[in-house]
């Protein structure tokens, strides 16, 4: 299947990529879309990406859980690099309480302790808190050229 990222006039929320994870939508190519948004698309947009609530359920799969845990993390990351206003809804408690088992992006983490490591060094505190490993460069703008501060999804780290 070929995928190809448009510009539309349509914003990709946070809401709306991850409504499309739970639909079945590939969690990376959705986030990845909502990040284009975020840095290339619509950056005068930028808080209207991050404003609507995700939709949760009570009891999501394991899988969507994961993600919607990750999707919370990372606009708390976001709004703390962009000196963005940070929506309530990202502080609700129960996106506080941290994944049971560790979720390391690279699977070569928990078969290398060397990789481990540096994920657990590196990744910043809204995805730590929440036991997700998945680095600094995670949410490095692709072209960033200074400080790290986002990061296509997409890119191995």
């Amino acid at each position: 299947m070929n995928m190809v990222l448009t510009f539309t006039d349509e914003l990709h929320t946070i809401k709306n990529i991850y409504q499309g994870i739970t639909q079945g939508d590939d969690p990376r190519y959705a986030v990845g879309t909502f990040l284009n948004d975020f840095f290339d698309y619509h950056t005068e947009a930028r808080q209207a990406l991050i404003a609507d609530p995700i939709s949760a359920e009570e009891q999501p799969q394991p899988e969507h859980w994961r993600w919607a845990l990750f999707c919370v993390a990372a606009i708390e990351y976001l709004c703390q690099q962009y000196e963005l206003d940070c929506p309530d809804w990202v502080h609700d408690p129960r996106y506080a309480t941290p994944l049971d088992e560790p979720w390391f992006f690279v699977p070569t983490a928990l078969h290398n302790p060397v990789v481990r490591e540096r994920y657990e060094r590196e990744t910043p505190a809204p995805f730590t808190r929440r036991n997700i490993f998945c680095g600094a460069r995670i949410l490095m703008h692709k072209k960033a050229t200074h400080k790290v501060t986002a990061h296509h999804i997409m890119q191995p780290a």
